[in-house]
């Protein structure tokens, strides 16, 4: 972590602390109104389908959110520890614009190419530039 200075590291924590709360409000918000959602009349199935769809989509909104709160308390975490902006696979320090960018990112560029390589991710833009 000496490759950050005390400044950005201060911002990306800022940054990192406002997403978590941003995203604690929203899942207790969400959790709230999925729990206070009325249930259709017995017998009117299009209502019962649309409701069981906005459900379902509800429920995969809540499940991305906590999977990136997750996300973003293991990166709080890693400052905390001195791990943060060091690439798990390789050791090496991830670019302040990077973090920037992402700032829950546990890998270099490089690394995370191999990761979507290795999970089948296909770069659909060739060898255009990616900003960072």
């Amino acid at each position: 972590m000496d490759h950050l200075s005390k400044a950005q590291l201060a911002t990306l924590r800022a940054k990192l602390e406002a997403e978590a709360a941003e995203l604690n409000r929203r899942l207790t918000s969400d959790a709230v109104e999925l729990s206070e959602t009325p249930t259709a009349e017995p017998g009117d199935i299009e209502d019962a389908a649309a409701e069981e769809a906005a459900r379902y989509r509800s429920n995969q909104l809540l499940a991305r959110d906590r999977a990136r709160l997750a996300e973003v308390e293991a990166a709080l975490e890693r400052i905390d520890h001195g791990s943060y902006g060091i690439c798990e696979d390789s050791d090496e320090e991830i670019p302040y614009r990077r973090l920037e960018l992402e700032p829950t990112t546990r890998f270099t560029v490089e690394a995370q190419a191999q990761h979507e390589g290795a999970a089948g991710v296909v770069d659909t833009h060739g060898n255009e530039p990616i900003g960072y």
